[in-house]
């Protein structure tokens, strides 16, 4: 979601994505502003939570994008 900042979203989604895009793009950008901010909202295990989803979708985009995965529809597969 890139224009999740124009969304429907409240503060603390907005946030959290905004920490998953930083993952995403640029992890050393996640700075103790942006920590402050998802402080306001989630406590430091939720924000591992959402660190740690950002991360394995990014990991399992990376090896279905690399292999040419195609996504199955629902019912499909397994």
């Amino acid at each position: 979601m890139l224009d999740y900042e124009s969304g429907p979203f409240g503060d603390a989604e907005k946030v959290a994505l905004e920490l998953a895009k930083r993952l995403t793009i640029a992890p050393r950008t996640v700075d103790d502003e942006l920590m402050a901010r998802l402080r306001a909202h989630w406590n430091d295990g939720e924000i591992v939570e959402i660190a740690a989803m950002a991360g394995m979708f990014n990991y399992l985009n990376r090896i279905a994008e690399s292999f040419d995965i195609e996504p199955t529809k629902p019912g499909e597969g397994l």
